[in-house]
């Protein structure tokens, strides 16, 4: 994955979902039997240079009862803070 802003959030987005798995006490393979994906899709999803889509997150997120949302939203935060707030003004 490149190393940028983006690919970055995605990473860290990555770390606090298998930290929230580990948390509940769950596997990855118990976690995919809940999902409906393997455990190699499983490992995909928490690997940080990995890039999920946005079907198998959701399948995550529903699962582990969790607010995958919230969790990106939480990733993006430092980095929308760190940057110039946009003016809305058009062109």
């Amino acid at each position: 994955m490149p190393d940028d802003t983006a690919s970055q959030i995605v990473s860290d987005l990555s770390k606090r979902l298998a930290q929230e798995r580990e948390a509940a006490g769950v596997s990855k393979k118990a976690l995919a039997a809940m999902a409906g994906f393997d455990r190699a899709t499983a490992r995909y999803i928490e690997n940080p240079d990995e890039n999920p889509t946005l079907l198998n997150l959701i399948r995550y997120g529903l699962a582990m009862k969790l607010d995958v949302g919230k969790l990106l939203s939480e990733c993006l935060a430092p980095h929308l803070a760190a940057t110039k707030p946009r003016t809305g003004k058009a062109k």
